[in-house]
């Protein structure tokens, strides 16, 4: 697989100066980053901005180990035939009109599917949106432009995305949204021949990644998935389209995909390691969470302190621990006599710690950094869940200072957001920078911390 994800040369078929169009997008795309040679191939133009265009694949010169082809489907086998002729070891078919689209488009499938069985040329697709690296700013895919203007936003978490335009859609909402940071974005489309049992290992090697994402309609080798599952030492999440019938039906018609038992399926997952998601912000925020494991120190037990400036907040969280695995920690007596000395002699510190009148009394900035303090320093304490408020003329929460505190004692430190749009997203951003995972939703936090908390090495598993 290492040619598709570092080529020394790329051909794209298809291409076109026409800026409208995805040909033209995936040159835009592929030369923001990509750091190797790029050959436009098209009969009518002589160059796409400034690069030599090629009247055909056979006219490219070296290095050129991989081609992208978005080409109308009934060309697309010709072509691949020809790439192999040519001595290029891999195509991402980023062209619909396959068998997602009848028999017809089967054909066309089947004929790909023969070139590659017969020459041993890697077939990527068909019907997708390609590969997107953060690492290397590498993107082949005809994924709009506007990606760039807010930047590829980096992190550890990586995914494999069986649809095609929403693996596009899906990226820029979390990137722009400052949900996640990602290392590379892999769209699969109908798997004729490269499939997740090929990906995935190499996500699992890659150092960039610390937790992979998976959106599947189907498995195309379902015990050889969840061996590579079983044996990682990274979290997998998978989100499995396709389990009620009419999700059955609409995943054939959408990547030609036969889904299997949704129970069989879940078992499987759970037995192999696999945390199963529900959807898809909820895979992405999962990911996130997990993407720590490496990071934190977290033991067997699953003992949360919950630092809040609201009773309610505090209530709820409880609520919400309930059969997730996580408890509300007893804190030390040690913890305890620390936060006697920042809350009004009236109010024992307990746990959820209400931390308002500590916050009235002392002021937010001293009363929040005392109490993580605190709690972290308890070995009573497994992990720290945070609510935080950001916007207004009050600042309530040195970022800096509470990661730091986190990491040396090596406890997972979680946030629940709430404020103003403009100071949120820059909080989540800086929260990112510093490893620490953020949500809008308190429901969705706690979850999210339940799955890092049940995740365990395959060395650990029974």
């Amino acid at each position: 697989m290492e040619f598709f994800f570092r080529p020394r040369g790329v051909a794209i078929v298809g291409a076109t100066a026409n800026r409208e169009r995805g040909g033209y997008h995936i040159v835009y795309n592929a030369r923001q980053g990509f750091t190797g040679r790029i050959y436009p191939v098209n009969p009518r133009y002589r160059e796409i901005d400034g690069l030599p265009c090629f009247p055909s694949i056979m006219d490219v010169p070296d290095p050129v180990d991989m081609a992208i082809l978005f080409v109308p489907a009934p060309a697309v086998p010709d072509l691949a035939a020809q790439c192999a002729r040519r001595g290029i070891r891999g195509v991402i078919v980023e062209s619909g009109g396959f068998s997602e689209v009848g028999p017809e488009g089967q054909s066309c499938q089947e004929a790909l599917r023969r070139i590659a069985a017969d020459t041993g040329l890697r077939v990527w697709g068909p019907n997708c949106m390609g590969l997107i690296d953060t690492a290397t700013k590498t993107v082949f895919s005809f994924v709009s432009p506007s990606i760039w203007e807010d930047g590829l936003v980096r992190g550890g978490v990586s995914l494999v995305v069986q649809s095609g335009m929403l693996s596009g859609g899906f990226l820029m909402d979390a990137m722009t949204h400052g949900d996640a940071g990602f290392s590379k974005v892999c769209s699969l489309g109908n798997k004729v021949d490269v499939n997740e049992c090929d990906i995935l290992p190499c996500l699992l090697d890659d150092p960039d990644t610390k937790s992979v994402g998976l959106y599947l309609e189907s498995f195309v080798d379902g015990r050889r998935f969840m061996e590579i599952c079983a044996a990682s030492d990274k979290p997998v999440v998978v989100l499995k389209g396709g389990k009620s019938a009419g999700g059955s039906r609409a995943a054939m018609s959408h990547t030609a995909s036969l889904a299997g038992n949704q129970w069989v399926v879940s078992g499987a997952l759970a037995q192999a390691g696999v945390i199963e998601a529900t959807d898809f912000k909820q895979m992405i925020d999962l990911c996130t969470a997990l993407a720590g494991t490496s990071r934190w120190k977290a033991g067997h037990g699953a003992r949360i302190a919950v630092v809040t400036y609201t009773g309610a907040g505090g209530i709820l969280s409880a609520d919400f621990m309930e059969g997730t695995g996580l408890i509300l920690a007893n804190l030390s007596p040690g913890a305890m006599e620390a936060l006697k000395a920042i809350y009004p002699p009236w109010m024992p510190p307990g746990n959820p710690l209400d931390l308002w009148p500590a916050m009235e009394r002392q002021g937010p900035l001293k009363a929040l950094s005392v109490a993580l303090k605190a709690v972290c320093a308890d070995p009573n304490v497994d992990g720290v869940l945070l609510h935080t408020f950001v916007g207004g003329v009050i600042s309530y929460l040195d970022l800096a200072e509470a990661s730091e505190t986190a990491r040396v004692a090596g406890k997972p430190l979680f946030c629940w957001l709430l404020g103003r749009n403009k100071e949120a997203q820059e909080f989540k951003e800086a929260a990112r920078r510093h490893g620490i995972p953020v949500y809008g939703e308190l429901y969705r936090t706690v979850e999210s911390m339940a799955a890092l908390f049940r995740w365990r090495p395959p060395q650990e598993r029974r």
